[in-house]
């Protein structure tokens, strides 16, 4: 267990860092000073700091597999909505992923081998969760074939280029902007039926603010 225990501080400290100054500028030297974990103690669980950021790679790569396997099984608009919720706390939380990704992947190119599979598996969950709600009427018929696999990769972009604009533009990464921006990009697809839908969602949430 401590061992456990001692991994899991150096991840939190090492991310942290990285959040607040970049990988680049970390050394593991930095890391040990504010776990006040030996260099030696680091080493012995991480060699290097490479093999921190990829521990952390696969954190994130996990949690969003969990998440859009769970969220996709029945994809109604009260749980897309959660999923961007829970997805905006993920990238919240691994903020230097996407801030540094270009960065990232040249550094590391198993990385990089492994983002290129996982977007295009994410693109394919999306995907589905559009088409489960144009067979259950929600949204319309596509007008021209890829068009849904065209909006799965626009709204798997905008999410993972979300954190990157907010810092270039210095704005505040608000959740609501977020979730306002993806469902908006979905907004087109609305059938009358989820307009509806999508009214009585937020109305419902208002409600729930207020109680």
């Amino acid at each position: 267990m401590a061992s456990k225990d001692t991994k899991e501080k150096i991840l939190e400290a090492s991310l942290k860092l990285f959040n607040e100054q970049g990988f680049v500028n970390v050394r593991l030297q930095h890391i040990s000073d504010n776990t006040i974990i030996s260099l030696g103690n680091i080493t012995y669980h991480f060699r290097t700091k490479d093999d921190i950021i990829l521990a952390l790679w696969e954190e994130v790569e996990y949690q969003q597999k969990i998440l859009l396997t769970e969220s996709r099984m029945l994809p109604l608009f009260q749980d897309i909505d959660r999923y961007l919720e829970l997805n905006f706390a993920i990238h919240q939380t691994y903020t230097f992923f996407y801030k540094d990704t270009l960065e990232l992947h040249r550094a590391y190119p198993q990385i990089a081998e492994q983002y290129i599979k996982h977007l295009a598996w994410q693109e394919q969950q999306l995907e589905n969760i559009i088409h489960f709600n144009v067979a259950r009427g929600s949204f319309v018929e596509a007008s021209f074939d890829i068009q849904y696999q065209s909006s799965a990769r626009l709204w798997q972009s905008v999410s993972d280029g979300w954190i990157y604009r907010v810092a270039l533009t210095g704005r505040e990464s608000a959740i609501e902007a977020y979730k306002s921006t993806i469902w908006h990009l979905l907004w087109p697809y609305f059938s009358d039926r989820g307009k509806m839908e999508y009214q009585q969602l937020f109305d419902l949430k208002k409600l729930n603010i207020h109680a």
